[in-house]
């Protein structure tokens, strides 16, 4: 009977400590997920400058990731956003189960290590134009993006997969639709860059494409 308790005991601890043995070797991690609807940055033009409109507005999905290597030459960041159409949508597509599922791939160069914390913090972000954003014409942000799944990838191994609400009700919800490329923007394609550079980790050029 005892060695019967004790095998059983050897097999719960070996199995609670099974996910920590898989994230050994874990470099990189998703810390955040942030979602905005934010107007873009407003540049000083000398002579006349057209109007900018004040209700337009971006959307910004935002991760924060945690890095432990001392300098990461190129991290690949893939970000899923289910985007939904509201009662206003315009346009000629809009699906019949009234939801997107919008995919972009970002690699950055040179990430500094930022954890145990430094100080400093590392953001990559995406972005979506004004214009496209009224075209799917959501009456709130919640309602807009109610899900977003981010992905790092460094040294070609997934590192971490992290989901803004819930992994267990989502699930892999990227696998389950067709997914829309060429919607997403990089900072490299927004009115974000220059002024927020240094802000967000460097892109890499042409990095910014669709994930199959």
């Amino acid at each position: 009977m005892k060695r019967i308790v004790l095998t059983v005991f050897l097999m719960f601890f070996a199995v609670a400590l099974l996910p920590a043995q898989q994230n050994v070797n874990q470099e990189i991690r998703v810390k955040k997920i942030d979602v905005d609807l934010n107007q873009a940055p407003r540049y000083t033009i000398q002579g006349s400058a057209p109007q900018a409109d004040p209700t337009a507005k971006w959307l910004i999905v935002v991760a924060e990731l945690e890095s432990t290597p001392e300098w990461a030459d190129e991290v690949t960041v893939r970000f899923y956003v289910v985007a939904n159409y509201g009662a206003n949508a315009k346009g000629d597509y809009v699906p019949a189960d009234k939801f997107d599922v919008l995919a972009c791939s970002v690699t950055v160069v040179n990430m500094q290590k930022n954890f145990p914390p430094t100080g400093k913090k590392n953001f990559v972000p995406v972005f979506m134009d004004a214009n496209t954003v009224k075209k799917y014409g959501a009456s709130s942000k919640t309602q807009f993006i109610p899900e977003v799944a981010v992905q790092v990838m460094y040294k070609g191994k997934v590192q971490d997969t992290k989901w803004m609400q819930d992994e267990k009700k989502s699930g892999r919800f990227w696998e389950a639709k067709q997914v829309r490329g060429g919607i997403l923007l990089n900072l490299l394609q927004s009115p974000w860059f220059p002024a927020y550079a240094e802000f967000y980790e460097q892109v890499k050029p042409s990095s910014s494409a669709p994930v199959q």
